[in-house]
C-alpha cells in the first residue's frame, strides 16, 4: 500500500498559505520564489523515491524518518507511465495526486507555481548532463544553443537557484556551497542518495565525489535542449 502521511485536507490547507505568503503586502514576506520551493514540497509529501537512509542511521537515533524509497520510487515509475500522453496541467495533476516526486516532478511544480504568479518572471528548468539532476533558475538567461554558464560565479547577480529536492532556494553564486553543505549534513545522518537507472541506480552516500562534485563536473542545459542520456540512444 502507498504510504499515506498528510491528508488531502492538510494539503490544502498548506496550499492556500503558500499563496497566501505570496499576495500578502507585509515586509516579511518570502520571495515568490521562496514560496515555488515550499509549493512544490507540499505536494510530494511523502518525499523522493531516490533518497533513503543508509546503514548509519541505526546509531544515530535523531536521524530524520523517511519513508520508504522503494515504496515512493514504485509509485513514481507507476506515475511517470500514465503521465506520458498527459498535457502539463494533467501532469501537474498527477503528480499532485499522488503526492511523490524526485527532482524532475518537484521542478515541475515550481514552474507550474511561477506559471501561475502575475507579471512577466524569466524562468527555466535546468538539466545537468551527462548526469542526471535538474532545479528551476530565474532571472537568468541561456545561450542561443540552450547553455548556461559552467561556473556559477559567472551567472549573473539576479539570478536565484530553486531546487526543491535539496531545499536549497538561494543566489546561483552561492548554490555549490549551499549544496556541499547540504550532501555533508544528509550524509551525517546517514542519508544515501540513488543514482539514476541508467547509471545502474546504486545507493551512495550523500557526500560521495559522484554528488559532492555533481555541480561542477556537468554541463547546465535548458531541460528541453538538453542531449539524449546514453540509455536513450539507439543504433541505426
Amino acid at each position: 500500500m502507498p504510504i499515506q502521511r498528510s491528508a488531502s485536507l492538510q494539503n490544502l490547507v498548506q496550499s492556500q498559505y503558500v499563496h497566501e505568503l505570496v499576495s500578502r503586502a507585509a515586509p516579511q514576506q518570502p520571495s515568490i520564489a521562496q514560496a515555488s520551493l515550499r509549493f512544490a514540497n507540499v505536494h510530494t509529501s511523502l518525499g523522493s523515491g531516490n533518497i533513503g537512509v543508509g546503514h548509519l542511521s541505526a546509531i544515530k537515533p535523531w536521524t530524520p524518518s523517511l519513508p520508504d524509497a522503494d515504496e515512493v520510487d514504485d509509485i513514481i515509475h507507476a506515475s511517470r507511465q500514465k503521465r506520458k500522453k498527459y498535457n502539463f496541467e494533467e501532469y501537474i495533476s498527477e503528480v499532485k495526486k499522488v503526492k511523490v516526486g524526485n527532482c524532475g516532478e518537484k521542478s515541475n511544480l515550481v514552474r507550474y507555481f511561477l506559471s501561475q504568479q502575475p507579471g512577466p518572471l524569466i524562468y527555466y528548468r535546468v538539466s545537468l548532463w551527462p548526469n542526471s539532476h535538474c532545479f528551476v533558475v530565474m532571472d537568468q538567461e541561456p545561450s542561443v544553443e540552450g547553455l548556461f554558464p559552467d561556473n556559477f560565479n559567472d551567472w549573473n547577480d539576479q539570478a536565484v537557484i530553486i531546487d526543491p529536492w535539496t531545499g536549497i532556494c538561494a543566489p546561483a553564486r552561492h548554490y555549490p556551497e549551499l549544496w556541499h553543505m547540504k550532501l555533508d549534513t544528509m550524509a551525517a545522518v546517514g542519508i544515501e542518495l540513488r543514482t539514476p537507472s541508467h547509471e545502474q541506480g546504486n545507493w551512495l552516500k550523500a557526500d560521495v565525489p559522484y554528488w559532492k562534485n555533481m555541480l561542477e563536473k556537468n554541463k547546465k542545459y535548458v531541460s528541453a535542449k538538453r542531449p539524449p542520456l546514453p540509455s536513450w540512444c539507439r543504433l541505426v
